[in-house]
This record gives structure tokens, sequence and C-alpha cells, in this order.
């Protein structure tokens, strides 16, 4: 069974787009490569110290990576439940196959680095007991990582089911975005520091001691152990690092094991928000009036949908953190723009996040329909965003003090709404990419993979501002006051004016090929 889990595995990998197979195979060799020439380019002194910082990046590339690229869900459990399988043997299979790919080969070759590490730290006769040690340790550290790799990600899509759960994967994904976008603030200096790092290591700070009790930091011990010949803590580190590739192992198999119960969690209040459209009557009693409460309300009720929303606020929150770390406060007045920024990369598949619900579109077709139902989602994904946005920009200039950028802030985040909204259903209706179903859902990647609208989505969306950010460039003290109010009506009409473009292109798109959409999402 591990064999036939293996080849369909490797099957489903070679049916995926080319450039992903080789980015991904780049990316993989060039780490690998980083971490054999830590090993020869590090001083003596301060080996250890790079190894272990080494390690802890692809630790932490095994916990992020799989989330990001949705790479973990190819073998779904519950895809082979009506089989006639045991459960806990399948759920030792589908672990097994994880090991399968780019991924796992990369990996056990940085893990290898182990091996030339033994030979320059030994001394004496204890090369080749170090060698050993050194394999024995990457063999267990691969398999730890791997484990731990589908423990979390099985675990984050059983949190989805919750509140917390949610808000985690939130924050997890807004840190990622800033870290993208505005990390360069922290990350020169770290570059800066990178020759002193290999020639002192940790120097004085405490750092090594806590690391290299760590998982990925019991091989370098066991190694630095039998190397300095004491054979007793050597054997001790591996079987600790031995115990915990077990624990995590059997936590995947029990996790990936085909679950048949509830797939989510049943609610104890209302989501937060929803009663406003309960109480007196805020919506028109139309088309529009629907579509719009829909969406709001499936904004906010959907665990996957409000994953998006809170994804956005945590990414201006940290985006305002990086600026405060960094010393220059006209970061953290961007931590709004920042919120609007993603309506267009949050909205970019509206229609496969629904799945198979669009049955409803085509069975009630008409001109008015549709153009309702674009319209509406335009304005709920505006709603939900843009208050956040508006708040978070007003709470980040009354803690730093930078009223004089009001302006420009607040004309960046008008026209990255107005376009933000038209860009979204553009590319959910030319790129709507099928997902898994709503009730079906398990994994905090299950909304559909649309990478590639999404990036186009980010592009379009720069390109169409311009109008406001052509504005911006003349901004300055010598301006009249005038100044002002005319770059916000130059970013209002350059809102309206993207958002009832990427309208009326979505409607008479999705109007022309209404059956065709629904069939692809099928």
């Amino acid at each position: 069974m591990v064999g036939d889990l293996i080849r369909l595995k490797l099957t489903i990998q070679r049916h995926t787009p080319s450039w992903k197979r080789v980015l991904g195979l780049l990316a993989g060799v060039l780490a690998a490569a980083a971490t054999w020439a830590a090993v020869f380019f590090a001083e003596p002194a301060s080996r250890t110290d790079v190894l272990l910082l080494v390690l802890a990046f692809w630790t932490a590339g095994w916990l992020v990576g799989p989330v990001l690229t949705s790479g973990a869900a190819m073998l779904r459990p519950e895809y082979f439940t009506l089989l006639p399988l045991a459960r806990r043997g399948l759920g030792a299979g589908l672990l097994a196959s994880a090991f399968a790919g780019v991924g796992g080969a990369v990996t056990t070759i940085a893990a290898l680095a182990l091996i030339p590490y033994a030979l320059v730290t030994a001394t004496g006769g204890t090369a080749i007991a170090s060698v050993a040690v050194a394999v024995v340790g990457a063999v267990l550290l691969v398999v730890f990582l791997v484990a731990l790799s589908r423990t979390v990600y099985a675990l984050l899509g059983a949190a989805m089911r919750t509140h917390l759960g949610v808000e985690l994967a939130a924050v997890q994904y807004g840190l990622l975005l800033s870290s993208m976008t505005a990390g360069w603030a922290i990350v020169r200096p770290v570059l800066e520091s990178i020759p002193a790092f290999l020639r002192d290591g940790f120097g004085t700070v405490p750092a090594r001691a806590a690391l290299e009790w760590t998982p990925f930091g019991l091989p370098l011990r066991a190694v630095g152990e039998m190397a300095a010949g004491r054979p007793i803590p050597a054997l001790g580190s591996l079987a600790l690092l031995a115990g915990a590739a077990a624990a995590v192992a059997t936590a995947a198999i029990v996790l990936l094991t085909p679950h048949v119960g509830a797939r989510t969690a049943r609610r104890r209040r209302r989501p937060l928000g929803s009663r406003v459209l309960t109480r007196a009557r805020l919506l028109p009693a139309s088309p529009l009036g629907a579509v719009v409460g829909k969406e709001l309300r499936t904004w906010w009720r959907d665990p996957w949908r409000s994953l998006e929303v809170r994804s956005a606020i945590w990414f201006g929150v940290f985006i305002a953190v990086y600026g405060a770390i960094a010393g220059v406060p006209e970061i953290a007045g961007l931590a709004g723009a920042a919120v609007a920024l993603t309506v267009a990369l949050s909205g970019a598949n509206l229609y496969g996040q629904d799945g198979t619900a669009l049955w409803q579109l085509v069975v009630a077709e008409s001109p008015a329909t549709v153009r309702a139902d674009v319209r509406g989602r335009q304005i709920g994904i505006t709603v939900l965003f843009g208050l956040p946005a508006l708040v978070l920009s007003a709470a980040m200039m009354a803690v730093t003090g930078i009223f004089t950028y009001a302006v420009p802030i607040l004309a960046v985040l008008i026209a990255l709404l107005g376009v933000g909204c038209g860009t979204a259903v553009v590319m959910s209706v030319l790129g709507a990419t099928p997902g898994v179903d709503p009730h079906r859902r398990v994994n905090a990647t299950d909304a559909g993979e649309n990478t590639a609208g999404i990036f186009a989505a980010f592009q379009i969306q720069l390109w169409a501002t311009a109008p406001t950010a052509a504005a911006l460039t003349f901004a300055g003290d010598a301006l009249p006051a005038w100044f002002g109010a005319a770059t916000l009506a130059v970013a209002s009409v350059n809102a309206v004016a993207g958002a009832w473009i990427g309208g009326a292109l979505a409607t008479r798109r999705l109007a022309a090929r209404l059956p065709e959409t629904f069939a692809k999402l099928r």
C-alpha cells in the first residue's frame, strides 16, 4: 500500500505546473547547498552556532511551507475512507508518502551536512564513530521534520473548526505577508551581520544552550559529544531525538486517519458582527441587497472567508510592528493601506471559494441577477476590508503622530479599495479555480489555490492605482492648500472607475460563460 500511495503522489506531482516543480527544486537545492556551505565557511568556534541556526530555518520551513503551498494536501485521508484498508495502516502509509518528493530529498541532502561537520569536529580516532552518529542523526532529523510538518498541518486543519484556530492561522499568514513586504527593515541589519555571525556565532548570547536541546539541535549535540570521545551522552542525545521523532510520527498517523465525523464544530454563538444584519433592515429589499447581505454573512461566518479578513488585519498590524522596530513611523502609518492592498488578493477567487453553490445563479440566470451578484460581491468585500483599514489607519496615526500624512494615506486607501474590488471580481470570473466545497473543507488551504490569479491581481491593482500614485508624487510643503482635496478627488475618481470597469467586465464575462464557469467549478 505504501508503494501505491507514493506512486500516486508522484503521479499527481508530475501533473502540477512545471514552473512550480522547477522553482521548488531550485529553492530546495540552494537551501541544501547553503547548509553544506555553512560547515565549510564558518569559523571553527562558530560552526555549531551557524548550523544550529540553519537547521532552525529548515524546521521553520517545514512548518510553514506545506501550509502556504498546499503541497501536503495532495493525498487527503478522506479520499480513502471507503476503501477496505486498516485505518491506522492508511495513516502510516500517508505519512510515508510525505517523504517522497523534492522536499524530502533536499532535506535529506541538507541533513547529511552533519557528515562533514562530524569529520571536521572529530579528534583522535573518533571520526568513524562521529560519522555513524551523524548519519543516524540525519535520518532521525528528516523523520522528525516531515512528521512534524504533517502533524502541524493536520492540527491547523482541525483548528480551523474553532474561532481560536482561525485566529492562530490568521496570525501566521499575516506575519508571513508582512515579512515579505516590510521584513527588509529587519532583514537588512541581519544580512549585514552575517560575516560577524560566521566569525563569532552567538557570542555572549546564551542561545546555543537552549537551541542544542531542541530536536533540530540534538543531532549536532550528539555529533559533538561523540567527536569529543563521550559516547554515552551522544547516544543519549540520539535517543531523545528518536523519542521526539516517534512521538510526532505517532501523532501524524493518528491525525492522518480518515475522519468521518462532523467537519466543523457546532457554533455556540453567532459570529461577531452578524447581528447587525438581522435586526432592523439596513439593506434594500432587492437582488443587490440580498447579495450584499449574503456576502457579509459569508465573510463573517465561513471560517475560510473569515481567515482572509483576519489575515489582512494581522498583516496591517505586523506592518506597524515592523515600522516600530525599524524606527520608521511612516511604515506604521501604512498599516491600513496594507489591509486595503489585500482586497484584490483575498477576493481573487470568490466564485472558487463558493464552490458548486454557483448553481443557484445558473438556475436564476438573467442579466439583472448576474449584475446584482457581481456588484453585491464588490460592495461586500469593500465594506469588510474597508472598515478595518480605516480604523487601523486612524489608530496608527494617533499612536505615531504622523497626522501630516493623513491625506496621502486616505487617498491610497480609497484608491486601493475601489480598484481592489473591481480587480477581485474580474479575476474571480477569469481565473475561477475549483477547490474543496465548503462543507468538505478540512485544512486552511482547502478554499482553492489560485497563485497565478493572486499574482495577476496584485499587479493589476498596483498599475490601476497609478493615477493616485502620480498625484501623490507632487505632494510637498510648497503646494497650495487645495491640493489635498484635489488628491482625494483624484483617488475617488480612480476608485470609482476601477470598481465600475472591473464590475462591468466581470458581469459581461460571467453572463456569457456562466454554464462553463459552473462546469469548471464542478
